[in-house]
């Protein structure tokens, strides 16, 4: 953010008056921060990195100290990383757990089944449960995401 060094700055910014400005630029500036999420995630493999685009990235899922990404086009990726060290690497507004074995794009999700578990279908058709314990915070998620779903 640029700021002008003739600008005078106020005396305390919990003045109502003389903070109010920069008040609203701070929020103002880490809203628009917020709202940027990364266009490409660095998955870690053996020889390095592969940059891949978040977008192509349907869901994430465990296998002990494994994890398999899985992708809307080619070959699943298993990387030596834990689900939950995989999931810390993506933006937490697009991307919510679902079970202790998965991980899902919000975006990929095209059907959610509310029977007795609750289930996904995602976009290249692979269905999975979502689990009690995560049920909430996938809700809330979905809430959050898709305009008119009901909490």
């Amino acid at each position: 953010m640029f700021t002008p060094a003739f600008l005078p700055m106020p005396k305390d910014v919990s003045e109502p008056n003389e903070g109010a400005f920069l008040q609203s630029r701070v929020r103002c500036t880490s809203s628009a921060k917020s709202s940027q999420s990364p266009k490409k995630v660095a998955l870690p493999t053996m020889e390095g990195f592969l940059f891949e685009k978040v977008k192509r990235i349907v869901y994430l899922e465990a296998s002990g100290n494994y994890t398999t990404v899985h992708f809307t086009e080619g070959r699943p990726l298993l990387l030596s990383r834990t689900l939950g060290e995989m999931s810390r690497l993506l933006p937490e507004e697009r991307f919510v757990r679902i079970h202790r074995s998965y991980v899902v794009h919000l975006r990929h999700i095209v059907r959610y089944h509310r029977d007795k578990h609750g289930s996904v279908v995602l976009s290249n058709g692979k269905a999975l449960n979502v689990s009690p314990n995560y049920r909430q915070a996938f809700l809330s998620a979905m809430s959050n995401y898709f305009y008119g779903f009901p909490l």
